[in-house]
């Protein structure tokens, strides 16, 4: 089956987070309707769940479970093809292909994976959502400190964003669905796991909870669980 280089990287790179988040295990499962990845970062702190959906592949094989323990390096040897590569598999090796290169890629077994499936039963009190240029905006005024946290605060009709540090910024964005009275705090993984992320995403919040951040595309939708800090009595 075929696919375009930079949709099946770009998919990969949003799974695999960044920094203390990133992936490097994690098992491509090929299902019925496309390609799903269902991984913890090493930390614990952060879950992703993503599915590329079949539509955006030509001639489309169900090949199963794909077995990778070190996903940066599968993302980097795609980047090394051009407009399209095509994917094989046969026994315990990946062939990628593209215009005059292929390269075979040896996986691993599953039972050597540290990793597990299934997505957490959660349940938000608030909804909204915001365009990923802007909360790169907001990650920018967080990053003019060391250790910082960001808060996320809902308001009537409004998502405020505070952080700690010596410089102290807060950006109000409009959210008309919002009621007000929720609030929890993020540090360094919330912004890892969301740096390879574009366009409008959905956050889900809860006070004291886990996030919930989605990003939909015509072609796949990605979605990661965040730790909150919560403070210590």
């Amino acid at each position: 089956m075929k696919i375009k280089t930079k949709t099946l990287s770009s998919f990969l790179k949003k799974t695999k987070m960044e920094s203390t988040q990133q992936i490097d295990e994690c098992i491509l499962s090929f299902e019925k309707d496309g390609l799903k990845v269902n991984a913890n970062s090493p930390s614990k702190q952060t879950r992703v769940m993503s599915w590329l959906k079949k539509e955006v592949f030509k001639d489309y094989e169900e090949f199963g479970n794909i077995c990778i323990n070190d996903l940066p390096n599968l993302i980097k040897a795609l980047d090394r093809f051009g407009e399209l590569v095509s994917l094989k598999k046969t026994g315990n090796l990946l062939t990628i292909a593209g215009e005059g290169k292929k390269v075979d890629i040896e996986l691993v077994s599953e039972d050597f994976l540290n990793t597990d499936t299934g997505e957490p039963k959660l349940e938000f009190d608030e909804v909204f959502t915001i365009s990923m240029s802007k909360m790169n905006d907001i990650f920018k005024d967080v990053l003019m400190n060391k250790d910082a946290l960001l808060s996320i605060e809902t308001l009537d009709k409004k998502v405020r964003f505070t952080n700690t540090g010596k410089y102290k910024f807060q950006n109000d964005i409009e959210a008309l669905t919002s009621k007000g009275g929720t609030k929890a705090k993020f540090g360094d993984p919330l912004i890892n796991a969301m740096s390879n992320l574009d366009g409008n995403i959905e956050i889900s919040i809860k006070t004291d909870y886990p996030a919930k951040v989605m990003e939909k595309t015509e072609t796949s939708i990605v979605s990661i669980i965040i730790a909150p800090r919560v403070d210590e009595e």
